[in-house]
């Protein structure tokens, strides 16, 4: 009788630790897609967001407004880019079910976005139009347009943000990317608001070679985009589906 009972009770000692055992290396595995999610949202995000290069841009659009109406503007912008962020990766997805896009095709599009905004980013060109300024220059809220869009998180953001489901979507991988999207909306922020500070360090040269160093980066990332969407579209032997709209 003892026998059994120690054996029942080693069974049971040894099944709820390998049931300990399983549960710890999941959340292992979780944590490890979690930084990765984070790592890569980030690190391919803030270049094509560039908040210390935008950020004379912003200066110089407030310029003649007070301190803290500049602050209330940052602080508007950064929010607008983490919205504007988080509706693309998650609305992204359904519209491009709708129009039977692939993820192949997405990072294709974006690749060339995102090539195209790095391409003005080494010549220097800015984002947005003569016509485009001069109607910031009469608005009072700028944090939305231009700022927010196109500016900052314009077609090749919003198209990297989509993208990012093509390197994973698990819960874990979704709440990397959304504390990714916090992350550079925070950073965004620390920029706009500190915007006198960096105009008197980096000046008009230095922050024009910022924006050639992260335009070369940027167009690496696109480049990168390109190549892959081609090697899927290319190599997959999935038949592509009936756009929704075609289906009566």
């Amino acid at each position: 009788m003892k026998h059994h009972v120690l054996t029942d009770a080693a069974t049971g000692f040894a099944e709820r630790a390998l049931d300990k055992g399983f549960s710890a290396a999941t959340m292992r595995g979780m944590w490890h897609q979690f930084f990765v999610a984070l790592a890569l949202c980030v690190g391919a995000m803030f270049p094509i967001i560039n908040p210390v290069g935008h950020a004379p841009m912003f200066y110089m659009m407030t310029e003649a407004d007070s301190p803290a109406f500049r602050c209330r503007q940052a602080y508007k912008t950064s929010l607008w880019v983490f919205v504007i962020l988080f509706v693309s990766m998650t609305a992204g997805s359904h519209i491009l079910n709708f129009f039977a896009v692939t993820l192949a095709d997405l990072r294709i599009a974006g690749g060339v976005l995102i090539a195209r905004s790095a391409w003005k980013m080494l010549g220097n060109t800015s984002r947005i139009t003569d016509a485009e300024k001069s109607a910031a220059a009469d608005k009072d809220d700028i944090s939305l347009t231009p700022m927010a869009t196109p500016i900052l998180s314009g077609p090749g953001a919003m198209s990297l943000a989509i993208g990012l489901l093509s390197y994973g979507h698990t819960p874990a991988d979704y709440l990397g990317y959304i504390v990714g999207f916090f992350v550079i909306a925070f950073t965004t922020w620390l920029c706009l608001h500190f915007s006198e500070k960096i105009v008197l360090f980096l000046g008009v040269n230095g922050a024009g070679a910022l924006n050639r160093i992260l335009g070369f980066l940027i167009l690496a990332i696109g480049v990168n985009l390109i190549v892959h969407g081609l090697k899927d579209a290319f190599l997959s032997s999935e038949g592509r589906p009936i756009p929704t709209f075609f289906v009566f």
